[in-house]
């Protein structure tokens, strides 16, 4: 019984070390493609440009909130969102679909408070574009402005 005892203690600190592993990736000024694809897993089209990236992870619990925004040239708008989609849902080993909708219908959360300022992060600023997101954990929340051709999306766990 002592044995069994020791052995979930060391279960009980191992999980807390194994929680408490947590990594924050940030840039407060854009970034080129070739820098932002070393931190952010997203398939991010080849004129993407103005890149801002927060991804905060967690080991053990594997807690995860990542924002990504950039700009594309406007004729590849639409094919960038399908193709990050797409990624995200092979990724996952799903196929969730993403339906298109208004603006009104967007989810995106705000960063938290260990991304405080996050100044670059504004799609509340979007008047014309669409949304695109699913509830699950890990789905990707995509809000598109189409006055600006960017791209806003956010993800947690």
């Amino acid at each position: 019984m002592k044995y069994l005892l020791h052995l979930f203690s060391i279960f009980i600190l191992l999980s807390v070390i194994g929680c408490s592993d947590e990594t924050i990736h940030r840039t407060d000024s854009p970034v080129t493609r070739k820098k932002a694809m070393e931190k952010v897993d997203l398939a991010l089209p080849s004129s993407a440009s103005s890149i801002y990236y927060m991804n905060w992870y967690t080991g053990g619990m594997q807690g995860l909130e990542r924002y990504t925004r950039f700009d594309v040239d406007p004729e590849e708008l639409d094919a960038a969102v399908e193709a990050i989609i797409f990624k995200n849902n092979t990724t996952m080993s799903r196929s969730l679909a993403y339906p298109k909708s208004p603006l009104s219908s967007s989810r995106l959360s705000s960063p938290s408070d260990r991304f405080s300022p996050a100044t670059w992060w504004n799609p509340g600023t979007v008047t014309r574009g669409y949304y695109r997101g699913h509830m699950d954990a890990y789905a990707l929340q995509i809000l598109v402005d189409l006055d600006n051709s960017r791209i806003y999306i956010s993800e947690s766990d």
